[in-house]
């Protein structure tokens, strides 16, 4: 019996749930007793790590589902950060979704309760049942400002994981929650190309470009022998994203050859590195003054 305990905790990122272990012929007296002797350590009310108590982040998440019964799904901020649409970096409660029904509320977990949760809206992630990043933006507009709500979105978008069709349903079931009509301005927002950026710096610039209402470049595209991160073709513009604003003397070089090759062909290139990138209305400025001039 143990060896089956230890095998389900390394299954479930080291937790298991009372429920379970009655499921697999454990009883109450014993259970109690493997507490009191530290072979499980209680993380929430009816759920504990196994062998340990330290467990990882993913742990937490689960013994926050286990503990709030087996309708129970992971959302909101940590239900973003499992999906990768908000930064690892933020810190984040364990938010719990159930159904109205449950009367499960533990402590250390944030619930969530609603009168029905589509099963379109839940996938099982890293092994634990969560909203998907379509619901999870979904419920993030009414937690989040406007701004953090764009960034999940784009993020989601990024990642390919936004059924924006989905999302439109959710919001015209619900048009007057919190954040509607947040969603509802992103999703009339023309997508931005952020799946072919590849830098912070390049999404920033993209980002400037929405955000002041110019016309969006294409993104990492072939120009003559040379791969460009930015190019309004009709104006003749190129802009590079700069990572770095100290080049090694080699590859500046090989930049300034570029640059004039391209010159030379007509096309004019304006290169930012990320100081320059992040005085966003600065950019903004020059760049709309650019696009008008060359597109006159």
């Amino acid at each position: 019996m143990p060896s089956l305990v230890a095998e389900i905790g390394w299954r479930q990122h080291g937790v298991i749930s009372r429920r379970q272990l009655r499921e697999i012929g454990v009883g109450s007296s014993t259970i109690d007793r493997w507490a009191r002797n530290g072979h499980i350590h209680q993380v929430l009310r009816g759920v504990y790590a196994v062998g340990h108590s330290r467990i990882s982040r993913e742990g937490r998440w689960l013994a926050g589902v286990l503990a709030c019964g087996a309708d129970a799904v992971l959302s909101f901020g940590a239900a973003g950060q499992s999906r990768g649409i908000v930064s690892p970096h933020q810190r984040q409660a364990v938010h719990v979704t159930v159904p109205r029904r449950s009367g499960a509320d533990p402590d250390g977990v944030v619930v969530h309760r609603i009168r029905n949760l589509d099963r379109r809206d839940v996938s099982a992630h890293r092994g634990i049942p969560t909203t998907t990043a379509t619901r999870t933006v979904w419920d993030l507009a009414t937690a989040l400002s406007p701004l953090g709500t764009r960034r999940a979105f784009e993020q989601a978008e990024k990642l390919r994981l936004l059924d924006r069709e989905r999302l439109a349903a959710l919001r015209e079931a619900a048009p007057n929650r919190k954040g509607a009509g947040v969603i509802g301005d992103l999703l009339a927002d023309a997508p931005l190309p952020l799946a072919a950026t590849r830098s912070l710096l390049e999404e920033i610039i993209l980002e400037t470009c929405r955000d002041h209402g110019l016309p969006l470049p294409a993104v990492n595209v072939p120009l003559l022998s040379f791969e460009v991160d930015f190019l309004w073709e009709r104006e003749r513009f190129v802009v590079e994203a700069d990572g770095g604003d100290h080049l090694a003397p080699g590859r500046r070089d090989r930049d300034n050859d570029r640059d004039a090759v391209l010159g030379r062909a007509g096309y004019l290139v304006r290169r930012y590195g990320s100081t320059a990138a992040r005085a966003r209305t600065a950019v903004a400025a020059e760049l709309r003054a650019v696009l008008a001039e060359r597109g006159a």
